[in-house]
């Protein structure tokens, strides 16, 4: 396992790095759950920024010390096994492509069908965004790196520019809160608890820049650099759109809206803003989809790599060299997502929380395969390593554990969440325990570092 020559410079790599952060459900969520839980939320949003710090961090030292495109696959199977590493990386990277990305998806379909009504069949921009996007990374990682950081910057731009606007006083419709009134009842019927995962949705997804580490020009230097930068950029204009938010729009109407971000931007930027948020909700799913589809699907080719997927997912692109049928796997898992939800908007937030949860239990596998890693091998070579261990590592833990625990909004929802992941869960679990004993051939946790 070692790095090859390739041209992703540490701008392409900050850029993924945040391409599932900035989609809209990570604005959705944010705003949510600043509706829900007013200057709670703000507390739980410092907790999920430490805790996302944290994973991305041991997302770095493991990377460069075991440089693959099956990412976490490739941690864990060197800590703990085969079963544990193909069960986490579905439950923690597909699962939430069954449902993150869905919920993704139903919002980018109620922005465009109201900004551009054609009367066109329910998912027909669902579906042509994910085809194209699917198109656009078979053609090659330069293709995805020139999209992906046009993408990104244009969001965070966004996020900066309409918190700072909101929080200045001016907004442009009349009839919306003032700045000081909103911001006064930030601090009434507030709550941490019940929003610590919408909290933590916001920064999920910064180590799916690790796939690529193979295909970055200078990863020792430029990839913790890039999901570091990534994450305290995110959290600064995360933290002034959902304050900006609050300032113009009445906490109420954030919690009950699907999209919460365009009535923002309706707020600061007056009626116009209808027709150019259409595009900027357009790029901001395209981000998060164009980073997913360059992603995952370099992890189950070093999966397949490694046999613990089927063969075919190695297949490449004989020009090009992109995984090419995991690209189309990953694109259809939407599509089958928002099936099953029937794209109504009132499955968002479950949606989300279970995608959450999903990934939670992957980020807490990463803790315990870095804290393995590092008592199993402790003179393998690091370019990077976590600072503060073992008390970080342990700390994201027992952080995340308390998430997963406290994930359930409404105790409505938790039932509707528990059959989401359990079903899917379920089944990875059972797939993935006979492959690894009938066709591997291996112990369900019999550990080896990937060849």
């Amino acid at each position: 396992m070692s790095f090859r020559s390739a041209g992703l410079g540490v701008r392409a790599l900050f850029a993924a790095s945040i391409g599932v952060i900035v989609g809209q459900i990570g604005m959705v969520s944010l705003l949510q759950g600043v509706g829900l839980g007013g200057w709670g939320f703000i507390v739980a949003l410092v907790a999920a920024f430490g805790l996302a710090m944290a994973n991305a961090l041991a997302f770095a030292e493991m990377a460069l010390m075991l440089p693959s495109a099956g990412s976490l696959s490739t941690y864990t199977e060197a800590a703990l096994g085969n079963f544990p590493a193909i069960l986490l990386v579905f439950a923690g990277y597909v699962t939430p492509a069954i449902f993150g990305l869905p919920a993704e998806l139903i919002v980018v379909n109620q922005i465009l069908s109201k900004a551009i009504p054609l009367g066109l069949p329910q998912f027909t921009w669902p579906v042509a965004l994910v085809v194209l996007f699917a198109i656009l990374n078979i053609l090659g990682a330069d293709v995805f790196a020139k999209v992906q950081t046009a993408l990104s910057f244009i969001v965070l731009t966004f996020l900066f520019v309409a918190g700072l606007a909101a929080l200045s006083g001016h907004a442009a419709a009349p009839g919306m809160v003032d700045v000081k009134t909103g911001l006064s009842a930030m601090g009434k019927g507030t709550s941490i608890l019940g929003v610590v995962a919408l909290a933590f949705w916001v920064f999920v997804g910064s180590e799916f820049v690790t796939p690529l580490v193979n295909e970055a020009r200078n990863p020792k230097r430029d990839l913790p650099r890039a999901m570091i930068i990534g994450l305290l950029s995110i959290f600064i204009a995360e933290l002034l759109f959902g304050i900006g938010a609050a300032a113009v729009v009445p906490r109420a109407k954030l919690a009950a809206s699907a999209t919460p971000h365009l009535d923002v931007a309706l707020a600061v930027f007056g009626h116009t803003a209808h027709i150019w948020f259409a595009g900027l909700a357009l790029v901001a799913s395209a981000s998060l989809l164009n980073t997913l589809l360059a992603g995952i699907p370099r992890m189950l080719s070093g999966m397949a790599e490694n046999g613990q997927v089927f063969p075919i997912f190695k297949y490449a692109h004989p020009r090009r060299g992109t995984p090419v049928v995991g690209i189309v796997f990953v694109a259809a898992l939407p599509i089958i997502g928002l099936i099953w939800s029937g794209g109504d908007p009132n499955s968002i937030l479950p949606l989300t929380v279970a995608a959450s949860v999903a990934w939670l239990m992957a980020y807490v596998t990463a803790q315990v395969s870095l804290i393995v890693l590092r008592r199993r091998y402790p003179t393998m070579p690091r370019p990077f390593k976590v600072p503060g261990y073992p008390v970080v590592p342990l700390a994201a833990i027992a952080g995340m554990a308390y998430v997963i625990a406290n994930s359930s909004p409404a105790p409505e929802m938790t039932g509707q969440i528990i059959r989401y992941i359990g079903i899917v869960l379920a089944l990875f679990a059972v797939v993935g325990a006979v492959w690894v004993k009938c066709v591997m051939k291996r112990g369900l946790f019999e550990a080896s570092l990937p060849k």
